[in-house]
């Protein structure tokens, strides 16, 4: 594809402050250009995947498919410069369904804000599905993350 593309794998609360620091680097100047900041289908709340990423959840949620839908639309609510809904993931056409995002990061302040929420919501959506479906090391992760479900309030 002849671009330079680097990986980096971040927790909660860690994407959108490096987001957030990549587009002041291109604001300043230390970047000569934009950077695409983006992820496929691997991430917590954006897969529908009973063969892989999501067999055998707590609550025997593995093929609902609400989830990367979900994810796909609070990213585009958030600002995401390109979102996708795609199937097959390395599982096969028709066995699976995922939720990808890419933001643009280009110095703006604009761009600054975009790349705050959607990497702060997107990775959410990892946190409520899996307290949804039960797992307590999740509701540990939201309480101390401060990550809103609004499933378990009131």
């Amino acid at each position: 594809q002849g671009l330079p593309a680097r990986i980096c794998w971040l927790g909660y609360g860690e994407r959108d402050k490096a987001g957030e620091r990549f587009n002041d680097m291109v604001a300043s100047g230390e970047l000569a250009a934009p950077l695409a900041i983006g992820r496929d289908h691997l991430d917590c709340g954006s897969v529908a995947s009973p063969y892989r990423e999501t067999e055998a959840m707590l609550d025997g949620s593995d093929a609902i498919a609400d989830w990367p839908l979900l994810n796909a639309m609070v990213n585009v609510a958030s600002g995401a410069s390109w979102v996708s809904l795609h199937h097959g993931g390395g599982v096969g056409m028709g066995r699976s369904i995922h939720a990808g995002q890419v933001t643009v990061a280009d110095g703006t302040k604009l761009a600054g804000e975009k790349i705050r929420r959607v990497l702060t919501n997107d990775p959410g959506m990892g946190v409520i599905r899996h307290v949804d479906a039960g797992y307590d090391i999740a509701e540990s992760v939201a309480a101390d993350k401060g990550v809103r479900v609004p499933m378990t309030e009131g």
